[in-house]
């Protein structure tokens, strides 16, 4: 059942529990003042009385259509009121015509002016009750609208986001290779490439998912630094350690990977000596954490995480895209030393 139908529903409901107060009512009045026989039942009360109620409740989607259509005109008020008169005036002269025919009245002229204030007044409170619905109907229309093209507009942002960190890690990647041939370490070249190679065909196969697993985006970004330590040789360790329970958690895709492409290359990559880089996450109440760890020199050595290109400004506003204030990442020096990064996302 649609929305208009449903209201419609709840209107005739309104209209037939009147009737039944007025036929009831009709009748109670008839069995203190009436003369006897027909006037005392049920039928002669819901003759007297229903006829009325009938044509209001059959000229409810009348009304409402016509409300509608005058709205979608977009006339100026003078016109549109001219427009409400005309339909009130045609709306109540037929109410008061079926009302006199029914009741085999030849008197017209004196059944107008009888009955015309309170036929007016009926319509009058049928209108208000149309016009509220409309406006309550094209306020829900636009919210709805205004809804969807938010998240049309977010949706596109998120894959504009993408779309360009896609490219910068591979480029990364491909880097550490170049730095390899340079370097004349031809098999270590070739190793890299057949890892390269694997990041790049699950990119081809993942494009398509806005979220994954976190244990799936782990899984993916320590192919990435699979390549990394190709290219550090025994200067990059890495350790992962998750919890059950967030390994589960589903988080955007490739959140993870410029937050440990901006370790190793300011953490491991500023030491002249062997680094650790940790990556680990636990849920909290309704909230994954992520924290990326490094033993580099800490933040104070890397480029500002606000400034410009993409990494972790790109992180920030894709979170804020995704989650709006409920997420954050930040980037702080480590108690031993280091740089701590720590992603915060709601669980849903």
């Amino acid at each position: 059942m649609t929305r208009n139908q449903r209201a419609l529903a709840w209107a005739l409901g309104i209209v037939a529990l009147l009737a039944a107060v007025a036929v009831t009512r009709h009748h109670l009045q008839m069995l203190d003042h009436s003369p006897g026989g027909e006037y005392l039942t049920w039928r002669h009360a819901f003759f007297q009385e229903a006829p009325d109620y009938v044509f209001w409740a059959l000229a409810i989607p009348v009304v409402f259509l016509f409300v509608d259509r005058v709205a979608r005109l977009h006339w100026a008020w003078p016109r549109i009121l001219l427009a409400h008169v005309a339909f009130a005036l045609s709306m109540v002269f037929l109410s008061i015509v079926i009302r006199s025919m029914w009741y085999g009245s030849s008197a017209l002229g004196n059944a107008i002016f009888s009955t015309l204030p309170e036929q007016l007044f009926t319509y009058l409170a049928l209108l208000a009750g149309v016009l509220a619905y409309h406006f309550a109907q094209r306020f829900f229309e636009r919210e709805v609208a205004a809804g969807e093209l938010a998240t049309e507009l977010a949706e596109a942002r998120l894959r504009a986001l993408r779309a360009q960190l896609q490219p910068h890690f591979m480029f990364n990647a491909l880097n550490s290779v170049a730095m390899l041939v340079r370097g004349g370490r031809g098999p270590e070249a070739v190793e890299t490439i057949a890892k390269v190679s694997e990041l790049l065909r699950d990119g081809l196969q993942e494009d398509s998912q806005a979220e994954v697993a976190l244990e799936d985006e782990v899984a993916l970004a320590r192919r990435y630094l699979a390549v990394e330590e190709v290219r550090f040789a025994d200067r990059l360790h890495v350790a992962v350690n998750l919890e059950e329970r967030a390994k589960r958690v589903r988080v955007p895709r490739l959140i993870l990977q410029p937050v440990v492409e901006n370790a190793v290359r300011h953490g491991i990559g500023a030491r002249a000596t062997a680094g650790k880089l940790e990556i680990g996450a636990r849920t909290a109440g309704q909230e994954l954490i992520v924290v990326v760890r490094d033993d580099g020199p800490g933040p104070a050595a890397a480029p500002r995480p606000n400034g410009g290109g993409v990494g972790l400004k790109n992180t920030r506003e894709r979170l804020q895209a995704v989650y709006g204030s409920a997420a954050r990442l930040t980037l702080e020096h480590g108690p031993d030393g280091g740089a701590v990064a720590t992603l915060v996302i709601p669980i849903r």
